[in-house]
């Protein structure tokens, strides 16, 4: 059964946002392999659902560059970039713009901007599509529907935790600004996937303290290939407040029961 476009740029944005949110907190553990157990909660770590920890005392604009590359067995390479704007205010709300690409027998080559919101003031969040002016209500870590003491929380915590060791890499600057590295190593065992020999996942972070944002993150993932996240620009100061409203033409339209991400509008 063929997915329709917009469920498919809903995963894509979905995947981009967990990457270029997943360092929030420098000390996170990097994502489980795709496909595994636990695979689109785990893009954040067990520590920091959602957009992570809420940032308040802060307020910016940064410009966000995604870049994916892997390398087919013939040696064929697929590189996909992606852009994105992360607004933050003072009070800890989230806007990041993502603009992305994705491609059907139907439709071709889309590129479509999806918006998340995250107000952790008032424990909502939102995925805007501004081509249909839709708004959908997400589960989320300080929202309805979220229950983070359920034991399959607790199982994929302890999951996340085994076979990882972490080594410091110092300091340097990124972007123009000094931030401090860690390499977190996860080692996938022999069999534990199906796999003959066991697979490293690599994560290289480089947290700023004084943005408290991650500048660079790269993930390798031999199932998948390499991901960069980085962030190319950063302008200080308050954003609108309107950037993390819903805007009062767009309709709030309901997921169905079967998605974990979105809310239904009725019980």
């Amino acid at each position: 059964m063929k997915r329709p476009l917009s469920s498919l740029l809903a995963t894509l944005a979905l995947v981009i946002v967990a990457l270029a949110a997943a360092a929030q907190e420098p000390g996170a553990p990097p994502p489980p392999p795709p496909g595994g157990p636990g695979h689109m909660m785990g893009m954040h770590g067990p520590d920091e659902p959602g957009e992570g920890k809420t940032v308040t005392g802060i307020p910016l604009t940064a410009q966000i560059v995604v870049t994916h590359e892997n390398t087919l067995s013939d040696g064929n390479r697929i590189s996909r970039t992606s852009q994105t704007t992360l607004y933050r205010d003072a009070q800890g709300r989230t806007r990041r713009e993502v603009t992305v690409e994705a491609a059907t027998p139907a439709t071709g080559s889309v590129k479509h901007v999806i918006i998340m919101i995250n107000d952790p003031v008032s424990g909502k969040r939102y995925m805007l599509d501004p081509t249909n002016k839709t708004a959908r209500e997400l589960r989320g870590p300080h929202g309805p529907g979220d229950h983070p003491k359920r034991p399959a929380g607790e199982a994929l915590k302890e999951m996340l935790s085994k076979n990882v060791q972490r080594d410091q890499l110092g300091n340097k600057t990124i972007s123009g600004f000094e931030a401090s590295g860690e390499k977190v190593t996860r080692t996938i065992p022999a069999g534990e996937i199906g796999n003959e020999k066991p697979i490293e996942v690599v994560t290289e972070r480089w947290f700023s303290s004084d943005l408290q944002l991650p500048v660079l993150l790269v993930h390798t993932d031999p199932l998948m290939g390499t991901a960069t996240t980085k962030v190319t620009s950063v302008t200080r100061g308050e954003p609108d407040a309107s950037l993390f409203q819903v805007p009062s033409d767009y309709k709030i339209v309901s997921g169905r029961r079967d998605e974990p991400m979105y809310l239904p509008l009725h019980p």
